[in-house]
């Protein structure tokens, strides 16, 4: 049996699961993607958007083999919610849900202010933010399913209501 993959929007609290539970992997997608060999590793969410950042030549295929492996080790893969990486996802015939936040006002302030607390810079925080204005929360517009999270609500309240926790 294979582990459950699901792309989810940034700042839902992937990290945070993958941490607290032991059959999660939050399967960061960065250091598959490029090398930070000469880059600080001390922070990785400063490391995002570093523009001295060198594409690593095995990506994608690195990455897709990652995945594999870790659906054979975790219950639950989760991933970020990159395009690419959910075409990666589709070309490779492995389902997956996709989680968006709702779009609100009051729930753009608060991923807001987490991606800035964590240490995000502001090139990759308006890249961020770019996408919850304009990404469709209309699951006509997808051929995958997606779930849409309510004001406040987080990744962990997610998986723990579907009972995938």
């Amino acid at each position: 049996m294979c582990g459950i993959v699901i792309s989810v929007f940034a700042g839902l609290g992937k990290t945070y699961v993958g941490k607290k539970y032991l059959n999660v992997c939050d399967l960061q997608s960065s250091p598959y993607r490029y090398d930070y060999s000469r880059i600080d590793k001390n922070d990785y969410e400063k490391k995002k958007n570093d523009l001295s950042r060198i594409v690593n030549p095995l990506w994608p295929n690195n990455y897709l083999d990652a995945i594999i492996d870790a659906r054979e080790k975790y219950d639950v893969v989760l991933v970020p919610s990159n395009l690419d990486i959910r075409e990666l996802l589709i070309s490779n015939h492995i389902d997956f849900y996709f989680i968006l936040p709702s779009y609100d006002l009051d729930y753009r302030e608060i991923l807001l202010n987490r991606y800035k607390k964590r240490g995000n810079n502001n090139d990759l925080i308006q890249e961020v933010m770019s996408y919850f204005d304009s990404w469709s929360r209309d699951q006509n517009d997808y051929s995958y399913p997606i779930f849409v999270l309510d004001k406040e609500m987080y990744l962990e309240d997610f998986l723990l209501n579907k009972k995938i926790l």
